[in-house]
């Protein structure tokens, strides 16, 4: 073999090898870009399989190209992490988020920025295996790392706040639900003119903390602000005064204590008319739609069943069930709405469960697993549970907490179901709850019903 030993011989030899390397790299990055491109088509299309596909081959490329630990082998494996969030493949969407947080923490450190989004789908597919506790640390170290890298008041953290906020009204954890929103409206309000409509986000957060704290007054006084601020920019006919009318009608469903001294304290009734007003703004504004229209009515009858009016809401279901027979769109419409159950009034059961028959989502241990129980009953006229039947469980041995959520069932308020415009009873309504319980020590999947 022909030895290379002049320096100009060298020189060329390594020449030859840069360009090899570059066009060999270049190749490599064209198809990878390929690749990211048909990916997120396939993503934006829901195509989950095909974008599942894709993710595995791009990180086959990232790790030959770049090895393992390196950012592009992370990003590829979040991107095949999302593809099995929608494939609902949720145990290895947590694999594969997991695995590219702990690449990005071995090439960076534990507190880099590029941590915050595999972190946000991490708490997200959590959240999909009702592990609440899991996904609330996930969430808050996402928080964590934000603060530490833009400050305490930056906006990017917004969405994992919402996303926080909900888990906990998931959760039934109302308190900490409303600190989470009075730190959002702190940081929508900053630098924001009071009266311009850019505060709007701030206050309607603000209002639904209120309500959350049950601080109904000054939930009250924050919808009249919002109806103020839209009134003064855009009119007293503004389609915007739909949403704050609506619920600040819905607030007086709530009563402080408090208030139970005024000379005049509220009620229930006193909704009415903001309720009636946002069905006048829906009917006299050309620019609202059919749907508008038909949601203003619907949010005033079931305004009527929450206050223990159900008779008086017979009459405007009929409106709108007339309203909604006129074409097959508007039918598909009333038959998802009037002619099938729908909970206006949630419940929230516990989400875990111990041998004391308590909650206890603090440090929780790891031997707690999964179980559920569905329940059949009617639907009375009036919108109530009635008859109810404990249909199915897994595991036994927990009658205590079947028996917390069947009470639970009973402060359940649906919407009347109407077949030609008449409200009938609903037979044979189902309601299923998934919680964790905490297993014995000495217990085995055999003797818990598990398969």
């Amino acid at each position: 073999m022909k030895r290379l030993n002049s320096p100009i011989q060298l020189n060329k030899f390594f020449v030859m090898v840069v360009v090899f390397s570059m066009i060999f790299k270049a190749a490599n990055s064209q198809e990878n870009n390929s690749l990211t491109v048909i990916y997120l088509d396939a993503i934006a299309s829901q195509m989950y399989s095909e974008a599942d596909q894709i993710a595995k081959q791009r990180i086959e490329l990232a790790i030959r190209d770049y090895g393992l630990n390196s950012h592009e082998s992370a990003n590829a494996m979040i991107d095949l992490a999302i593809a099995q969030l929608g494939l609902e493949d949720f145990e290895s969407s947590i694999t594969n988020y997991e695995t590219a947080i702990n690449i990005i923490e071995r090439v960076e450190n534990q507190l880099d920025k590029r941590l915050i989004n595999p972190l946000k789908g991490l708490a997200e597919a959590q959240l999909k295996i009702n592990r609440a506790d899991q996904a609330e640390i996930t969430f808050n170290r996402a928080l964590h790392i934000s603060h530490v890298n833009d400050g305490p008041h930056n906006l990017e953290q917004m969405e994992s706040l919402n996303s926080l906020a909900d888990l906990y009204i998931d959760s039934n954890e109302n308190k900490k639900a409303a600190d989470i929103e009075k730190r959002i409206y702190y940081l929508q309000s900053r630098n924001v003119d009071p009266d311009s409509l850019e505060m709007i986000p701030a206050l309607e957060t603000l209002a639904n903390s209120q309500r959350k704290s049950n601080q109904f007054e000054r939930e009250r006084r924050t919808w009249r602000k919002v109806i103020k601020i839209i009134q003064n920019h855009k009119g007293k006919d503004s389609l915007d005064l739909l949403n704050p009318l609506t619920e600040l009608g819905r607030s007086y469903l709530y009563i402080d204590f408090a208030a139970m001294s005024y000379d005049d304290p509220p009620v229930a009734s006193k909704g009415d008319s903001f309720l009636r007003k946002a069905i006048q703004i829906s009917e006299n504004n050309p620019g609202a739609t059919w749907m508008q229209q038909v949601e203003t009515k619907i949010n005033l009858a079931d305004f009527y069943v929450l206050s223990d009016r159900a008779t008086r809401s017979y009459a405007v279901y009929r409106e709108v069930w007339d309203q909604l027979s006129e074409d097959d769109l508007k039918l598909q419409y009333r038959a998802a709405s009037l002619e099938e159950p729908v909970i206006i009034e949630k419940i929230n059961p516990p989400t875990y469960f111990d041998e004391t028959s308590k909650a206890d989502e603090k440090n929780l241990p790891e031997n707690y697993r999964e179980a559920y129980v569905s329940f059949n009953f009617d639907v009375s006229k009036r919108g109530l549970a009635k008859n109810i039947n404990r249909a199915s469980f897994n595991p036994d041995g927990l009658d205590a907490m079947y028996k917390i959520i069947g009470n639970q069932l009973r402060y359940l308020v649906y919407r009347p179901i109407f077949r030609d415009r008449e409200p009938v009873i609903a037979n044979n309504v189902s309601y299923e709850h998934r919680f964790f319980y905490k297993q014995r020590i000495s217990e085995s999947p055999k003797n818990s019903n598990e398969s």
